[in-house]
């Protein structure tokens, strides 16, 4: 009797062994068919949206989902506040159907980048040559922080730590004299990624100074520069900040257009570092440019200038960016994989 059970036991543990089998083979013959056989649609994806390249209506949905995106280019134009310029913006357009063309050659499940083209407006920077730049246009939601530089090594140091830490750059405008003699401090900027101007070379006062005279300065900083990095600096900031139209020319004349700021912290009289920030993060707006220098001061206020810029959901950038008439690509790049 007892064997009469343990045979009948194995005969039902192999039944239910061989219908789990079974049902395994008959799961893993409906899965494979369905992956041969399957009739879905091949989408792909177009501004994280899953579109079906074979739709009748294609035209119409890409033409939708971009329809948003259309900018009109903004001239550059004088400011009569300041008697200075503020840059142009591109204009900017979705080419649809060009995207439509992409997404049908496209393989299922590719992501589609938009296919764009960008429209110049008539008056640009290069046409108010004469005039400073003292903010980039204030459609940017963008600051740049410019620090001149012709002395305050060690905390030059300090500060280039903390930009690297924050990943924040900046544009530096440098004195050809210090350049000559920190050549590895110059070189160091470039390889942190950072922006140069040009600051004259002997820090003089430029408005004192006939116009061969002030060339012969940004002249030499710019052999200097490029000399050390490769790089043809296109921006120029005299020193002191002196304003002068014979000190503009000079500059336009070699190719240069001259760059101010709209907020300074004034950071080399040593006002104390809450003074600096409030100075800046009190007023800060799109587009702007602030003015720094490497004093002892500056390094602890930066810390807290980037955490006010931020807190403002303004964007750091050079100022070559700032100037920079391109813009809505990089502002929209996030979308193209449907950020």
């Amino acid at each position: 009797m007892r064997i009469f059970w343990v045979v009948k036991a194995k005969t039902v543990v192999f039944c239910l062994v061989a219908c789990f089998a079974l049902l395994l083979v008959a799961y893993s013959v409906n899965l494979a068919t369905r992956e041969v056989f399957s009739r879905k649609p091949k989408y792909v994806v177009f501004l994280g949206h899953e579109l079906d390249p074979k739709a009748a209506d294609l035209h119409q949905q890409v033409a939708r989902l971009t329809q948003s995106l259309t900018q009109q280019p903004v001239a550059a134009q004088y400011d009569k506040i300041n008697k200075a310029v503020i840059p142009e913006v591109n204009g900017f357009e979705i080419e649809v159907e060009a995207c439509v063309q992409a997404i049908r050659a496209a393989k299922k499940g590719e992501t589609v980048k938009p296919v764009w083209q960008e429209t110049e407006p008539d008056m640009k920077l290069k046409d108010f040559a004469l005039f400073p730049v003292y903010q980039g246009n204030p459609l940017k939601n963008q600051v740049a922080l410019i620090i001149n530089v012709s002395w305050g090594n060690e905390y030059l140091e300090e500060m280039l730590t903390i930009l690297e830490a924050n990943a924040v750059p900046a544009s530096f405008f440098l004195v050809g004299r210090w350049a000559d003699q920190n050549p590895e401090l110059v070189k160091k900027l470039q390889e942190l990624g950072m922006d140069f101007g040009n600051h004259g070379y002997s820090d003089p006062h430029m408005q004192e100074m006939s116009s061969e005279a002030i060339k012969e300065e940004i002249i030499k900083t710019s052999q200097v520069v490029e000399a050390l990095t490769g790089i043809k600096v296109q921006w120029f900031s005299p020193p002191y900040g002196e304003k002068a139209e014979k000190i503009y020319a000079a500059a336009s004349d070699l190719g240069l257009h001259t760059v101010l700021w709209s907020l300074d912290t004034i950071d080399w009289t040593l006002p104390g570092e809450e003074e600096i920030v409030r100075r800046i993060v009190d007023h800060l707006h799109n587009g702007a440019i602030v003015l720094m220098h490497p004093t002892e001061q500056t390094p602890g206020a930066l810390k807290t200038i980037i955490e006010g810029v931020r807190q403002s959901n303004l964007e750091f950038v050079t100022v070559t960016e700032l100037l920079n008439p391109s813009y809505w690509p990089q502002k929209y790049s996030s979308l193209w994989a449907g950020n």
